[in-house]
């Protein structure tokens, strides 16, 4: 996996999607981010809500948000891509 952010759009694409942008915005006194993911296969563009920022996640809490999302809008991701992109989190 990469370094700094980009291991989460390396994760993202790992999966089969693309990740066409982020937004960070403030509710309250928390910031929070939105990202906007891009699945080719059925051309649906999906927004992913975070409710924290990604650096505070773990890769594995983040892909769990992101299948969530996309299972609430009918995009499926195969069970193989799944399985290795889990094996490369594990791995480091």
């Amino acid at each position: 996996m990469a370094k700094g952010l980009s291991k989460y759009r390396s994760l993202v694409e790992a999966l089969g999607l693309r990740q066409v942008d982020v937004y960070r915005v403030r509710r309250g006194e928390r910031e929070q981010e939105l990202v906007r993911l891009y699945d080719p296969a059925s051309g649906k563009v999906i927004l992913v809500d975070l409710g924290t920022v990604r650096e505070s996640l773990s890769l594995e809490e983040y892909l769990d948000r992101v299948l969530e999302a996309a299972g609430k809008h009918g995009i499926r991701v195969s069970d193989k891509r799944l399985q290795t992109v889990r094996a490369q989190i594990k791995g480091g």
